[in-house]
């Protein structure tokens, strides 16, 4: 069975964790020895550095890597560090990226209406998807503006979250979570049995997790063996399929 990683990155970071990807070839060992084929992947100065930098250095480290999709971290345009939404479609086109990610706490912005409103109406009419990692009631917040926004939530957890997720899953057909902390026992199987595979997407959230760790979660379900391929890589290719850059 494949698995398609779609959350994790590659960068040395001022406190590097226990183990890491400095680099593309490093990233592929790592998913090789887990048993992963594909990765839609960011750099680590995306997140704790500049987030300019970082989009640049991910297109030079993911380049002639077919494994390795890159993907690009928004800031708000107001500052003039980013370009407009529709240069930044451009953009996108260009290098081939077709997913952007957005680390409000770690780079000082509020992702809502008032600051991204231009680009989240681009995002939501081209199906374009957005890793947020950010808490589930400014994610519900964001949604009550941009209900059809494809929008994908990012380490979550460790601790079950349900009573913040299951209310918003119940209003927001497009918004999806990732497995990289959904590891609490029964959690994969009862969001299937409740929801039906489709809206989880396999994460692992490295390095500040072991890769294992949420496969085995995921290739261990008690769900069937369809719903596992689902949520493994099937998920994440339909989204990305749907996107009209």
């Amino acid at each position: 069975m494949e698995f398609f990683d779609c959350n994790c990155s590659l960068g040395i970071t001022a406190i590097p964790m226990f183990r890491y990807a400095a680099n593309a070839l490093e990233l592929e060992e790592e998913m090789a020895f887990c048993g992963i084929s594909r990765a839609l992947v960011y750099h680590s100065a995306m997140r704790f550095g500049s987030p300019i930098e970082g989009n640049q250095w991910i297109l030079q480290e993911t380049r002639g890597r077919p494994s390795l999709h890159p993907t690009w971290a928004i800031l708000p345009s107001q500052t003039g560090e980013m370009p407009p939404s529709e240069a930044l479609m451009r953009a996108m086109v260009a290098n081939g990226v077709r997913a952007l990610r957005a680390f409000p706490n770690e780079h000082r912005y509020s992702l809502d209406a008032l600051t991204f409103g231009d680009l989240l109406e681009v995002l939501q009419e081209r199906r374009i998807p957005l890793f947020a990692k950010q808490d589930l009631q400014r994610i519900g917040q964001l949604l009550k503006d941009f209900p059809n926004l494809v929008i994908v939530a990012v380490n979550q957890g460790p601790h079950s979250l349900e009573r913040y997720l299951r209310p918003l899953l119940d209003v927001f057909p497009k918004l999806y979570v990732d497995t990289s902390y959904y590891i609490s026992d029964g959690l994969v199987e009862e969001f299937c049995a409740r929801y039906g595979p489709s809206r989880l997407l396999f994460g692992t959230a490295y390095p500040d997790n072991c890769s294992g760790g949420a496969l085995l979660r995921v290739a261990q379900a008690d769900i069937p063996q369809a719903s596992r391929e689902a949520i493994a890589c099937k998920n994440l290719e339909r989204i990305l399929a749907e996107v009209q850059l």
